[in-house]
Formats: C-alpha cells, sequence, structure tokens
C-alpha cells in the first residue's frame, strides 16, 4: 500500500486548488477522481462556458445561505483572478459582473488547471477511481478504493455533495442533508406556455414566514419555471427540505397594478377579440395563460370588459400564482454538507484531527453567478495553505 503525505478525494475545482497549494510545500499528494479527466465538472457550470466568479464580491456574504467573509478574505475573487491569470487564463466579465474565460469555454480552464497540475513531480493523479471506504488507525487514513488502497495522515473530502455522506455518517461528521439546489421548479401544467421566456419578470416565494423575491429571465417549461430566477428561488427551498411551496409571477414588474389597468383600460376602443387583447404585449400563449387563470370567457370583444374585470387582469399580471410540488432534474448544486461551525477555521474537522473539507461537500451555498465556484476556489485554498 503506497502512502502519501495527502489524499484528496475529488478532483474538482476545490480539489485541484487544494491540490496545487499544497504542492509548493513539497509535500506529496494524490489526487483521486471518478472522472477521466480532473477539473471534468467544470463542463458544466454556466452553460459549458464556466462562470468562475463575480466581482460583485468584496467580499460578501450576502450570495450565500450563511456568513463566510471570514474565508472570503483569505482568498477572494480577485485572488482567484490572479491565480488564474498566472496560469495564462485570460477572462472578461459580462454586464452582471460574472467572470468567464475569454474562449467562452470551460475547457480553457480546465486546460491551465490540467497543464499547472502536470508540472508538480509530486502530485499524482488516479483517475477513473472510485473510493469505496475510508479505514482510520493510530493517525493514518487508509483510502480503499477499486483500484487499490492508499494511506496518509491528511486526508480532504473534496467531492461533489452528497457522495461524500458515507464518510460523514462513519466519522460522525456533523451535517444537513444533501438537497439539489440551483434547478429549475415544478408547478401544475405550464404546456400552454413552454418555452416562452419572460425578462425581466419578478418572482416571489412565499415560504412559511418569508417572502423572497427575484428579478431577472424566466423560461416556461411543460410543468414550471426555469433561468436563473428560478434557480436562485430554488436555492430557498433546498435549504429548507421541502420543494413545496406558493411562487407568483410577475409578468411586468416595471409598471404598477394602476399603470397596467390604464393600459388594458384603453385597449377597450380597439374592439378586439379578447384574445388578441394582449397582442403588442405578451405572446399570444402568455394571453391565453392570464384570460384562462382569470376564467373569463375568450367569446368576447374587448369593448365589453367591465373595470372589475381589468382590476382582475392587472392584478393577475402582477400576481400570477402557481404551487411548487417538487424540482426538475440536473440541479447545479447541493445545498446541505458538512457544517461550518462542526470545522476549524481552516476547515479542519473538530473532531477527527487530519481530516478536511472543502467545496460543495460544505453546507455553503450561494445563487447563481460564479458564487458557488468562488467558495470552491475558496475553500480548496484554504486547506491546500493549512495543510
Amino acid at each position: 500500500m503506497k502512502n502519501f503525505d495527502v489524499i484528496i478525494i475529488g478532483a474538482g475545482a476545490s480539489g485541484c486548488m487544494c491540490a496545487l497549494k499544497t504542492a509548493l510545500k513539497g509535500k506529496e499528494i494524490l489526487l483521486i477522481d471518478r472522472a477521466k479527466i480532473a477539473g471534468k465538472k467544470l463542463m458544466a457550470t454556466g452553460n459549458g462556458r464556466c462562470n468562475m466568479t463575480n466581482l460583485n464580491l468584496f467580499p460578501s456574504s450576502d450570495f450565500y445561505n450563511q456568513n463566510i467573509d471570514n474565508f472570503l478574505n483569505r482568498h477572494s475573487h480577485e485572488d482567484t483572478l490572479n491565480f488564474f491569470n498566472e496560469m495564462g487564463l485570460v477572462c472578461f466579465a459580462d454586464e452582471e459582473k460574472r467572470v468567464y474565460p475569454i474562449s467562452n469555454s470551460a475547457k480553457s480552464v480546465i486546460d491551465v488547471l490540467n497543464n499547472q497540475l502536470a508540472k508538480f513531480k509530486n502530485i499524482s493523479i488516479s483517475l477513473e477511481t472510485e473510493f469505496e471506504d475510508i479505514e482510520f488507525k493510530n493517525g493514518i487514513y487508509e483510502v480503499i478504493t477499486n483500484v487499490g488502497a492508499f494511506s496518509c495522515r491528511k486526508l480532504v473530502i473534496a467531492t461533489g455533495g452528497n457522495t461524500a455522506q458515507k464518510v460523514l455518517d462513519k466519522f460522525k461528521i456533523k451535517s444537513k442533508p444533501f438537497v439539489p439546489s440551483l434547478v429549475a421548479l415544478k408547478t401544475q401544467s405550464t404546456k400552454i406556455v413552454e418555452n416562452i421566456r419572460i425578462s425581466p419578470a419578478k418572482v416571489t416565494l412565499f415560504l412559511k414566514d418569508k417572502k423572497i423575491s427575484e428579478i431577472g429571465e424566466i423560461l416556461f417549461k411543460d410543468n414550471g419555471i426555469s433561468g436563473i430566477v428560478a434557480f436562485n428561488i430554488s436555492s430557498y427551498f433546498a435549504r429548507n427540505n421541502n420543494y413545496n411551496g406558493k411562487i407568483e409571477i410577475d409578468l411586468l414588474p416595471n409598471h404598477t397594478e394602476e399603470q397596467i389597468f390604464d393600459l388594458l383600460k384603453l385597449r377597450k376602443k380597439l374592439n378586439l377579440d379578447i384574445n388578441k387583447m394582449f397582442d403588442g404585449i405578451f405572446l399570444p400563449n402568455i394571453g391565453y395563460l392570464i384570460l384562462n387563470n382569470c376564467k373569463l370567457n375568450e367569446n368576447r370583444k374587448t369593448a365589453q370588459l367591465t373595470d372589475s374585470e381589468i382590476i382582475l387582469l392587472a392584478h393577475t399580471i402582477k400576481h400570477l400564482s402557481f404551487e411548487v410540488k417538487s424540482h426538475y432534474p440536473n440541479h447545479q448544486v447541493y445545498s446541505g454538507g458538512v457544517l461550518i461551525d462542526s470545522l476549524t477555521e481552516n476547515l479542519e474537522s473538530i473532531v477527527r484531527k487530519g481530516l478536511y473539507f472543502c467545496g460543495e461537500v460544505c453546507d455553503v451555498d450561494g445563487k447563481c453567478g460564479g458564487y458557488n465556484l468562488q467558495w470552491a476556489w475558496t475553500s480548496g485554498y484554504i486547506v491546500g495553505e493549512s495543510i
């Protein structure tokens, strides 16, 4: 059984960062991953473009489920940009301050990470390797995999989400359940408006005693909504471990209800069929959705609408109600994981010396926009720096 100073399980963003930082100290490192290439999971981020970080971080924990300023102060978004710049990656920020490689491809990020990993003779990489169990005896961790067993005194868990659950259970590490987050929301049927985008739209979540709103683009699916706004709203469901609740969609967030009433009332003069009264404002199927929600007879003219009916239409446009029942597959991150207060300031387990956690396995999750990857870079750096 070959021995290493450090074994890192998971060669995603946090694992690669951790390996590169640790390698500078001359330690012998084994980096394990079940993928065929280190950093492969980055291909799934930012729609394949890899949204690496966000310039809105100063640092600020406003974009996360909890305050992590003490960690972001140790490795900020600026440090991440400097880190990649030194490896030859050229980046740019869009109007939302989301940072991407100038190639607009996650492959560029993966390439520079692998180029850098290859420079260190003290980093061994075992790919297409599944870890099966971990034993601990006399201060030594034994990592059992499908290609053999390896030992170390320092073990880093940098896996994605719930793949580490058996480790947490075995070593009695305090954690929250892993729940899919940043994911499209399932509601009652929205087939009538499937594949229609609305931007901007305002989505408001009513969950227990909370009322939370997000503004941006939404995409209607066959039974629900997708898009960045829906993803961000999903994180609140995930943190409550319950994908059941009410949302309202404001289709015209830049107009007041009174302004919409005045706008619709003018349309009485057009004397159109009522199912055409929204032409010029919404696509026809959105109009049908509004009329269906108001239960108005479509076999009428706009001139026949009463003021009370127009008030109802205006209110519905601002408060289109849906019941969230679950979520779609293909989530971007997990909410939940190892409780931060069960770890030291260096992300080492308080109860199990030499066992570290970084990245998605920790109970830190952020909104869309590069914030989750920034946590991966930050946490990987901190663990690597402290080992």
